[in-house]
């Protein structure tokens, strides 16, 4: 047994034992090289089908399938909308697009990002445990942040089998420590152990005993695309909008796991919520910089014609404003930068 804090999990030498259908992986930064090592020895003729959503770029190449492809026996391919879920392939989610899954069916949509990914590892996890339940496995890689942490949740309450990198070996260890915080995981394994689990894992007996929910998703707006005609998320309203798109956000927290979500879709955990919003105060703040050492250079301008028509009491009163303009402007500044202000330009921004 392995200990992290006080999440206790069973190591690779203790599995459990289960047939699986499907193998779901999600990872982001540090995530393809381990994904490499995991499907490098796993055999052609695996029973079960692997599907994949590792963060990238929306801007980027969707060459995925390419670089995974060159180190495995496996047939390696991006999602296709409808396509047919086989064993012995690995599928991709395609570059800004979410994967996600029905029974036998793979299903591609432009949805709201979650943790402002798309793709993103959650909704992916989260349709497998609907569609496969027990039959499934979902295997959380290297990353920052916490996505993931939920879907692998879904998974583990239909009665699938979770696994997670072990973050001692990750080199963003964020993604596997967040699913141990609210999972309760059967495996933590490193990179070189993921495969030979898998291959165990897709030839054993099924599972005995069970534990299953009917209910292992309360609520996917990814999977409808933003109805507006749905009923609001699940949880409590709170007053923070949603960094995506200004709607207002629920909070809803099963006692290991919070998550903030929008009407349209966009979710959060709480990690990637406050990322989001500390990045619209640094916007903000250097939105108000600039506007006060614009307002600083009107009132100089305003001043300087003042006095050129010898409106000398208007020329001092735009100079003042100015002065305090070009104080409030350099202690914004100093923050900005991560300076402490000195005692000169103590001035309270108004």
């Amino acid at each position: 047994m392995v200990r992290y804090g006080a999440v206790a999990v069973l190591s690779f030498s203790t599995k459990v034992i289960s047939l699986l259908d499907l193998i779901v992986i999600g990872g982001s930064a540090g995530g393809l090289s381990v994904l490499v090592e995991a499907v490098r020895n796993l055999p052609r003729d695996l029973p079960a089908a692997v599907c994949v959503a590792l963060h990238t770029s929306a801007g980027g190449p969707g060459l995925l399938s390419q670089i995974v492809g060159r180190q495995t026996a496996l047939s390696c391919a991006d999602a296709q909308d409808g396509g047919e879920i086989r064993p012995g392939m690995v599928y991709f989610a395609p570059v800004d697009r979410h994967l996600f899954v029905e029974p036998g069916r793979l299903r591609v949509t432009y949805g709201p990002r979650e943790n402002g990914f798309r793709p993103a590892v959650d909704p992916l996890f989260r349709t497998a445990a609907k569609a496969y339940r027990s039959n499934v496995a979902g295997i959380v890689l290297s990353g920052s942040l916490g996505d993931g942490s939920l879907g692998l949740a879904a998974i583990k309450q239909a009665g699938g089998v979770a696994i997670v990198q072990d973050p001692a070996e990750a080199l963003f260890p964020s993604m596997p420590l967040a699913a141990l915080r609210g999972v309760d995981v059967d495996h933590v394994v490193r990179a070189a152990e993921i495969g030979p689990l898998i291959a165990s894992l897709t030839n054993g007996a099924p599972p005995r005993g069970a534990v299953m929910s009917d209910d292992v998703s309360p609520a996917d707006p990814v999977e409808r695309g933003g109805d507006l005609s749905v009923a609001a998320p699940e949880g409590h309203l709170i007053p923070v909008t949603c960094p995506e798109c200004g709607g207002s956000l629920w909070e809803r927290d099963d006692g290991r796991q919070v998550v903030f979500r929008c009407h349209v879709g966009h979710a959060f955990n709480g990690e990637s919520l406050v990322q989001y919003l500390s990045a619209e105060v640094e916007v903000a703040l250097w939105t108000a910089l600039r506007i006060l050492e614009e307002h600083a250079l009107l009132q100089e301008r305003m001043a300087e014609r003042s006095r050129a028509v010898e409106l000398n009491a208007s020329a001092e009163q735009f100079g003042g404003r100015a002065q305090e303009s070009r104080r409030q402007a350099e202690t914004l500044r100093k923050l900005l930068l991560h300076e402490p202000p000195s005692s000169s330009t103590e001035t309270k921004i108004e």
